[in-house]
């Protein structure tokens, strides 16, 4: 599993959570909206600060919970997870995706589900590049250079703002073409930033 795939992860196992507690849909990522725009990364509330796992270069903005590191290898991706998915278990949201819980018990409240999100905020893995995307005021010209490298190599890449900052190609299957490539383009874009998490 590639670094910059995790947030990918993250997202849909949030979206599973949701789901279960609101009773709603969730969209998932796509990997191409139709949309050009470009914005600035907005800044969370100031009363809500990183703990001291954050970077020390990353400002104040939401809690961050167990950041990913780009070296992180799979089975300590896993390790976080199963830490988080138990902490959600122990404050009474369990999660299909936590490997113990079985399919088909009752669905937690939105309450408790929301009430167990808080409790565990310190304990959900982050991919470092999420990290980036909350508290690095750079970072959307960061991934303008991952993008201008991802269409040097012959993708459509460009940087969108919705739902969240990132990047989208021109269609689902190019998205998936681009994948080591991505890696390489966001490890030469983001190579100084990088450097805080190891």
């Amino acid at each position: 599993m590639t670094f910059s795939r995790v947030p990918l992860l993250l997202a849909a196992t949030a979206a599973v959570l949701a789901v279960t507690a609101c009773g709603g849909e969730a969209g998932p990522r796509t990997a191409g909206k139709s949309s050009d725009e470009v914005a600035t990364l907005q800044s969370a509330p100031p009363s809500v600060s990183a703990p001291a796992s954050a970077p020390a270069s990353a400002p104040a903005g939401p809690e961050i919970g167990a950041i990913i590191r780009p070296d992180a290898g799979s089975e300590e991706i896993r390790d976080l997870e199963r830490i988080y998915f138990k902490c959600l278990r122990d404050n009474g949201a369990p999660s299909s995706k936590d490997g113990e819980t079985k399919a088909g018990q009752p669905s937690p409240s939105p309450e408790k589900v929301r009430a167990a999100k808080t409790a565990c905020a310190g304990k959900e893995p982050m991919s470092w590049l999420e990290v980036e995307r909350r508290t690095n005021p750079e970072f959307a010209d960061l991934l303008r250079s991952a993008a201008k490298c991802l269409k040097k190599k012959g993708f459509e890449a460009r940087v969108v703002q919705e739902p969240e900052l990132r990047l989208a190609y021109r269609d689902s299957g190019e998205f998936m073409r681009a994948g080591d490539t991505e890696d390489k383009c966001i490890d030469e874009a983001f190579a100084e930033r990088i450097k805080t998490y190891r």
